[in-house]
């Protein structure tokens, strides 16, 4: 049996799942969570989505506090591994930023994917731009999930 891909998810996927943006990215963050319903892939995030993801919601979308509170308890439902933050990665996260210019906390999800063998789903094109030159990272349009085995 073979181990399904590990990606790493940004908020700005994790977004998508609950405001409903539409367009081609929304397609493929419905099928990447499909795919984690069906066992097709692993995903993980570092602990402080949890707080970007409120974040968006409540200020970006302008989601009130109860259906923020019920994103975040669904999100609690499904099966993502949510890694808690650590020195080392906090590290990587400064070293990549100075590099590139982005944030630390967006470098964060990325030093994750890099320390834990996994791709980087963004769906971010200014952190995408900036990261370029980085493997391990992947626009979520371009996002290619295997087929299921059966």
């Amino acid at each position: 049996m073979r181990t399904p891909p590990a990606y790493v998810v940004d908020t700005s996927v994790v977004v998508k799942w609950y405001a409903n943006e539409g367009g081609a990215d929304q397609a493929a963050a419905d099928q990447l969570l499909d795919a984690l319903g069906q066992g097709g892939c692993i995903l993980r995030a570092p602990e402080i989505l949890l707080f970007e993801l409120a974040n968006a919601l409540m200020l970006s979308h302008r989601f009130p506090s109860a259906k923020v509170v019920g994103s975040i308890n669904h999100f609690q439902e499904l099966k993502i591994e949510l890694n808690l933050l650590s020195w080392s990665t906090l590290a990587k996260a400064v070293e990549l930023a100075s590099n590139c210019g982005a944030t630390i906390y967006d470098c964060y999800f990325l030093a994750l994917a890099l320390e834990s063998d996994s791709v980087l789903i963004t769906a971010d094109e200014v952190f995408l731009r900036k990261t370029r030159h980085w493997p391990k990272i992947i626009a979520l349009r371009s996002l290619q999930l295997p087929e299921p085995t059966r």
